[in-house]
């Protein structure tokens, strides 16, 4: 069944015997439609016209949806599947993903318990009719499958380097292609900020924009000059509601993240009072992290509570992001502001500083029926509050590490490790990576991402509270499209692999002949992924 090609690995096979097959046949020939059926359920309508369109796009096949169970491609919703998928990723808004793929001579069958099974079988239809045009046929058999680990992501740094809606939209498809099910949407940082919030028009006129970016690596900016060209962008809430709903017909959920109280250079620019100076520091140009931060004033948490409310209206996902990572404390204690603010809030440390807008985004969030999930710094800075969640990031050999603590206090976990996930890190060719782009730092071969084992560092009793893991690509060195496929393919097929196969999967040598014949299909939808054949 061409499976020895599918990435990631399927569960369970059964070959079977004959081929199923669809010829495409002039336009004056009966039944030349390959006809998709979703029987009665108008849940399925929207991956039955993802299929389709996979199906004309890809395939040159003339495909269309019918009413009632007769088709060429049957897709249905069953209840006879595995048990219930755990509530921790029901609450945040997951479905079941296991199905089954049933390829007769008459037809292809697919089951699942939930629209997006479906959506996972139809991309390994996608894989396995890959390069076929026009005719198309598969050997018979049965395909069984569900996935490992339930949060299986794919992050992007606009905010370094802009991508426009459609670019965001085709990084979206791809990560459906390789059965990941989130998109993680970085939409703010100290170089930009690229969510419109209704009342706030200076974010679009200014926190958007900056005036250059810098030449070269952060460590010489001293030296290095700035480009001098404008570069930014801000997304329509239009745009915006398109991607979720590009995404939700891929399965895919979208978490949206705007980073606070740190990381807030370019917001700060538009609007000054929101800071601890009174005058506003400029869009940052360069990389590295800025000592600029958040105040303690109303009217800041005023505009915080539009943001909650504005990522409430446009993302259905239950978990929003509110970042939390290095922001510094030196304006805090510089600030007689602050101090006066921390007195009269009960404050006494500058860190907890960052504690109170842990407390007050989850606060805000659960008003819109939702929950903050931010990066391990908010485990340091106080007791969690109820409901958040941990990204953990930074790793630990610990056995009582920022991770560790947070399941201990029942927090769910989601994987984000530096040394496993960050595909911004030099992938090694030649001495010191001379061969490569430049890139951050680190040295992250594809084989260490699939060597890596997710749940090995954690004892069975808090296994259950990792909802799962995901890859990072933050772009101060990613400037373009092309570069951004480089340095995420092929480390996202061997990550997707790690998360939905589970240590079950096959060893290294099998999954690189995997690879090889996967590969193919990455080419044929345009993705300049960085090469495996043996570089300098």
């Amino acid at each position: 069944m061409h499976l020895s090609t599918v990435i990631p690995q399927p569960s369970r096979v059964a070959p079977g015997a004959g081929v199923w097959r669809w010829r495409y046949r002039s336009h004056w020939s009966r039944g030349h439609l390959l006809r998709i059926a979703t029987g009665a359920s108008a849940r399925l309508e929207p991956q039955a016209e993802l299929l389709a369109g996979y199906l004309r796009e890809e395939n040159l096949a003339a495909a269309a949806l019918v009413p009632g169970e007769e088709g060429d491609i049957v897709l249905t919703l069953s209840s006879a599947g595995p048990g219930p998928m755990p509530a921790a990723l029901a609450e945040a808004g997951f479905e079941p993903e296991w199905h089954r793929i049933h390829v007769e001579p008459e037809r292809i069958r697919v089951e699942a318990g939930a629209p997006a099974g479906i959506a996972r079988a139809v991309q390994t239809l996608r894989q396995l009719l890959s390069g076929q045009r026009a005719r198309l046929e598969l050997p018979c058999g049965r395909i069984e499958d569900a996935p490992a680990l339930g949060w299986r992501g794919l992050h992007l740094d606009v905010a370094r380097h802009f991508r426009t809606a459609a670019e965001v939209r085709r990084y979206i498809d791809l990560a459906a292609l390789h059965k990941l099910n989130l998109f993680h949407w970085h939409l703010t940082d100290d170089q930009g900020w690229r969510l419109p919030v209704e009342g706030y028009p200076r974010i679009e006129e200014i926190a958007a924009w900056r005036e250059g970016t810098l030449v070269g690596h952060d460590c010489d900016r001293a030296t290095s000059p700035i480009d001098g060209i404008p570069h930014g962008g801000c997304y329509t809430a239009e745009e915006i509601r398109e991607t979720v709903a590009y995404a939700a017909a891929r399965g895919v959920q979208v978490l949206p993240e705007v980073d606070v109280p740190g990381h807030v250079q370019a917001l700060v620019t538009a609007y000054p009072e929101f800071g601890n100076t009174g005058r506003p520091p400029g869009v940052r140009t360069c990389w590295g992290i800025s000592d600029t931060t958040l105040n303690l004033e109303p009217g800041t948490f005023a505009f915080l509570e539009r943001v909650v409310e504005t990522l409430a209206g446009l993302f259905p996902f239950r978990y929003l992001h509110f970042g939390g990572d290095e922001a510094r404390t030196g304006e805090w204690a510089a600030s007689e502001r602050i101090q006066e603010r921390k007195r009269e809030l009960g404050l006494c440390e500058d860190r907890e500083v960052q504690h109170h807008f842990t407390r007050e985004l989850q606060r805000f969030a659960a008003r819109h029926g939702r929950r903050m999930i931010g990066w391990d710094e908010i485990v340091e800075a106080g007791p969690l509050p109820e409901g958040a969640a941990v990204m953990y990031w930074r790793d630990s050999d610990s056995e009582e590490g920022l991770d560790v603590q947070a399941l201990r206090a029942g927090a769910p976990v989601v994987l984000a490790n530096c040394s496993r996930t960050y595909f911004d890190h030099y992938q090694k060719a030649g001495e010191g990576m001379d061969f490569e782009p430049l890139a951050i730092c680190g040295n992250l071969p594809i084989e260490k991402v699939y060597a890596w084992e997710p749940l090995e560092r954690y004892p069975a009793e808090l296994q259950p509270g990792v909802l799962g893991a995901q890859a990072q690509a933050w772009t101060e060195y990613i400037p373009t499209r092309a570069h951004l496929d480089y340095m995420v393919y092929p480390r996202a097929c061997a990550l997707a692999q790690v998360l939905w196969t589970g240590p079950a999967r096959e060893g290294w040598a099998d999954f690189e002949r995997r690879l090889e014949s996967h590969l193919p299909r990455v080419d044929h939808l345009g993705v300049a992924y960085r090469p495996r054949l043996p570089l300098p």
